[in-house]
């Protein structure tokens, strides 16, 4: 594994690191420290990620439950949702903020208002979260439908594409003992697709053409490679020819943003192992290629995982030959953090896709099939300090498929 090599002057050997089990709690963790108030009372704290797509909402932590409404059925506080510092517009305000394009590279924070102010509990005045990192162009774990959910999308052996929507309700803190902050559920699955199977490789780079909802891209026999938009209902346009020649490559993948520029990209190995970014320009074209790796002949598989540990950087995974998982981190400007090693069994998975988070959090999970036919996830929280998992199976019968996308 040792000729494994990145683009990068901190690249170092791969350090062994054993694969954790177990089973890691589902709540949603800060974006950032909270500034300080004068009276030390808590801080609003934002949960979600900062994606074209998601949806914002106050994380719920109890800073507030003594602050209660004359009914006595909610928190006597209202918020507002700022953009770089500047209030939204009055219809843009409520209980949530859905991510749009027009934000994509700005900062959003909120302000919580008291209605009552010096009641027991509440806060004395005005305050403000933290910002978000910079808003980046919607990525695969924004799923199809424009919900922001994890929504896998299966490919059949007879080229057919399966979506699974999911719906989530947000608890709200109401539950007793430890509990996640979502639940979700399955929609009805739905066919969107046939005939996929003239593509020897199909996979999403998120949104690519910068209308805001995830496409897929599909490489056929003789290397043309097809952008179809999604149309944000679990849909597609009429497809674009986008590129020629891509049969050069035996693997091509969409990491979402690598060098850090907002827009999403794509990343392809040839024959060689030379790893290759093919940046985005965000309006469904190219930037200039450039190499960021060499020696990825070693793996048999490699997968995007997008953001595992919301640092705002996306992290890469590749399987090798005897089964070994390998995490590679990126430094969210176009190089890499240091490389781990995951542990070996990696093989015994059908499928190991990072289609986003099944508990509706800003972490990214790594999705497997199992032998039986299980989808399993397996997570690394706010440090890349080994995944855990699996926990699930979050469905069955999954093992009917050819890949997840």
């Amino acid at each position: 594994m040792g000729n494994v090599r990145a683009r990068t002057t901190r690249f170092s050997t791969l350090s062994a690191m054993a694969l954790a089990a177990g089973l890691l709690t589902t709540g949603l963790l800060a974006t950032g420290a909270p500034p300080a108030t004068a009276d030390n009372q808590p801080t609003p704290i934002i949960d979600g990620a900062p994606y074209v797509g998601a949806e914002l909402r106050r994380q719920y932590d109890y800073s507030y439950w003594g602050c209660r409404n004359p009914e006595g059925e909610g928190d006597a506080i209202t918020l507002e949702w700022l953009r770089d510092g500047e209030a939204l517009p009055e219809e843009r305000q409520g209980e949530t903020l859905r991510i749009l394009p027009e934000d994509q590279g700005s900062r959003i924070s909120m302000r919580v208002h008291p209605l009552t102010p010096g009641n027991q509990g509440c806060p004395t005045g005005t305050q403000l979260s933290v910002e978000t990192l910079p808003v980046k162009a919607s990525s695969r774990a924004m799923g199809w439908t424009g919900r922001g959910n994890f929504e896998p999308l299966a490919r059949t052996h007879d080229g057919r594409l399966i979506l699974y929507p999911r719906t989530y309700t947000y608890y709200k803190g109401m539950c007793e003992g430890p509990c996640p902050a979502y639940w979700g559920s399955w929609d009805e699955p739905e066919q969107v697709g046939q005939g996929w199977n003239v593509f020897d490789i199909v996979f999403s780079p998120g949104d690519f053409d910068g209308d805001g909802f995830n496409d897929l891209l599909g490489r056929d026999a003789a290397g043309k490679l097809f952008l179809y938009p999604g149309d944000g209902e679990g849909g597609w346009l009429d497809r674009e020819q986008v590129g020629q020649g891509w049969n050069v490559f035996n693997t091509i993948v969409g990491p979402g943003d690598f060098n850090g520029d907002g827009t999403n990209d794509v990343l392809a190995r040839d024959a060689a192992g030379g790893l290759f970014l093919y940046p985005g320009d965000g309006e469904g074209g190219w930037l200039p290629r450039e190499q960021v790796g060499w020696g990825w002949q070693v793996m048999n598989k490699i997968i995007t995982g997008g953001d595992m540990n919301a640092d705002g950087a996306v992290d890469i995974f590749g399987r090798d030959q005897d089964g070994y998982l390998h995490q590679y981190p990126t430094d969210g400007e176009g190089g890499w953090e240091e490389p781990a090693s995951l542990g070996p069994g990696w093989e015994t998975f059908s499928a190991v896709a990072g289609i986003g988070s099944s508990s509706h959090s800003k972490y990214n999970e790594l999705s497997t099939v199992d032998a039986n036919g299980n989808l399993l996830s397996y997570i690394t929280g706010a440090s890349n300090s080994g995944l855990y998992g699996p926990y699930g199976p979050i469905g069955q019968g999954w093992n009917v498929f050819k890949e997840l996308l």
